[in-house]
């Protein structure tokens, strides 16, 4: 146990040691003394409090159970300032279930109800050291926080209570005027799963073994235009010491090229036009035993006056009746509904002709906002037409001020075909520092 433990962090342990090696012959281009740079830092508290209730039809196994549970999370860790050009960051998750656990976490065992995917851990989310030299371009190296763009493609599931990280060597580079490139290298993908269980239960791998190359440009010279290029080159295979229910990860690497440009013209004082368009070309990399070729594409349209925003959009993910264009990466959470039916692209594809309004109201009973958010998706299936269902969500959202937080939230499926209905409500508090 105690060697399984240890493989666990190898990927982070070995980027970290790295960095250090390296850092260690990098020229310094701040000098201040290591206390100062360790008190000029700030503590990372971050403690969520969260309800969930799922009626799920799709469950064949659950019988007509549902499930709820509460969880606890709380992420604790520190950032220290600059010192020499270096900075260190850490912070561990600690996950409690409380009054037990009536649904299936992935972990413990309960298959016969609905999926809550917050299992009880503890366990080291990041670890890492950045270096900061004098050509405007910083290195991150050790286990780490991904977040490209709208996080379709690259994020950290941070709906989740244990957040998506990486092992890997990160270079930032914004020695360009309004450009900002990244290139990241992974060693590994520690998933919103926590660290190996004795047995896990569904067979989800809690991490993947990586050999990714991910590249990432995003450029703002051009007023009210934000345009972004990317390659995200995926090599994957499943770990080991993963059950042999585990999915082949060998089949989730693939190479991912696209564009993406937002435009927010302002019409008026108080009224701002909004339009978006994406597309991206994926295709089999790596030795996936699959024939990808497959497209992704997106376009939106919108408008904001006051504290209302109102958009709607057309998202297609095509499929070519084997496999549908994949995101493993991404925070799936946020698209195509928050029942989470469609985490992963049906081999038909999928489309997604959906709706969202949002209001923000400032400063109510001497709070900071209110935030009513409301989404409405039609699915259908990209090759072959065929209707997959109908998805109401809305959210309520009070921030207090600016480390306080409450959230009602709930998503309704309404099923056709392979598809049942599911419906989630949850109950939520957050206090950060």
């Amino acid at each position: 146990m105690t060697n399984v433990k240890c493989l666990r962090l190898s990927g982070a342990a070995a980027l970290f040691g790295l960095g250090i090696a390296f850092m260690q012959s990098a020229p310094a281009h701040a000098e201040q003394p290591l206390a100062t740079a360790i008190t000029q830092g700030k503590a990372i508290i971050d403690v969520r409090t969260r309800f969930e209730s799922v009626n799920d039809e799709n469950c064949a196994a659950c019988a007509g159970r549902h499930a709820e549970g509460v969880t606890v999370r709380a992420r604790l860790g520190y950032e220290t300032g600059y010192w020499n050009s270096l900075a260190l960051a850490f912070d561990f998750d600690k996950v409690w279930a409380l009054g037990g656990e009536h649904y299936n976490s992935t972990r413990n065992g309960k298959t016969l109800y609905p999926v809550i995917a917050d299992p009880d851990v503890m366990t080291l989310n990041r670890l890492q050291i950045t270096y900061a030299t004098n050509f405007n371009t910083k290195f991150i190296i050790g286990r780490q926080r991904l977040l490209f763009g709208n996080q379709r493609f690259i994020g950290n599931s941070g709906w989740r209570d244990h957040e998506q990280t990486f092992d890997a060597v990160s270079v930032v580079n914004t020695s360009i005027k309004d450009l900002t490139a990244t290139y990241v290298y992974v060693d590994r993908v520690n998933r919103i799963y926590g660290p190996d269980a004795p047995v896990p239960a569904t067979g989800q791998a809690s991490y993947f073994d990586s050999k990714s190359h991910l590249v990432n440009a995003v450029y703002v010279g051009v007023p009210t235009l934000r345009l972004e290029a990317y390659a995200y080159l995926f090599d994957f295979k499943s770990p080991g010491s993963q059950p042999t229910s585990t999915p082949n990860a060998k089949r989730l690497s693939t190479s991912t090229f696209g564009l993406r440009a937002e435009e927010k013209l302002k019409l008026s004082d108080k009224v701002t036009a909004i339009l978006n368009g994406e597309y991206a070309h994926q295709s089999d990399h790596a030795g996936n035993p699959l024939q990808i070729d497959l497209n992704y594409w997106l376009v939106e349209g919108g408008g904001a006056f006051k504290g209302l925003t109102a958009t709607a959009a057309y998202e297609v993910l095509e499929g070519n009746g084997t496999v549908g264009f994949s995101t493993p990466l991404a925070t799936l959470h946020a698209y195509n509904g928050w029942a989470d039916l469609f985490l992963t692209t049906p081999a038909d594809g999928l489309t997604d002709l959906y709706g969202k309004a949002s209001y923000v109201l400032n400063n109510p009973w001497g709070m900071k906002s209110l935030t009513a958010t409301a989404f409405y998706h039609v699915f259908e299936t990209e090759r072959t037409s065929i209707k997959l269902g109908k998805e109401f969500d809305a959210s309520l959202e009070l921030a207090v001020d600016k480390n306080a937080s409450f959230l009602l939230k709930y998503a309704n499926f309404n099923g056709v075909g392979p598809f049942k209905d599911k419906t989630i409500f949850w109950v939520q508090s957050i206090w950060k520092l």
